[in-house]
């Protein structure tokens, strides 16, 4: 399952929030997220493989809680 390079969440490849940047397509859980990602892709491409743990460090967490991400 894809990632959202924003919070980190799996998320479906049939989901209708996905955005292509640099060849490559990427998925989103939210809204909020998508929109996060246009503002400043170079941010968050390339992240998707990235650990947890590594994006918490960064603050990427925010948008997480139980039962899903609220942006």
């Amino acid at each position: 399952m894809p990632i959202d390079p924003v919070c980190g969440m799996e998320v479906s490849e049939d989901t209708g929030l996905k955005v292509e940047y640099g060849g490559k397509v990427y998925y989103f859980c939210s809204p909020g997220c998508k929109a996060e990602f246009e503002a400043n892709p170079k941010k968050y491409a390339g992240t998707e493989g990235m650990g947890h743990s590594h994006r918490s460090r960064h603050g990427h967490h925010r948008g997480h809680r139980m039962g899903g991400c609220h942006h």
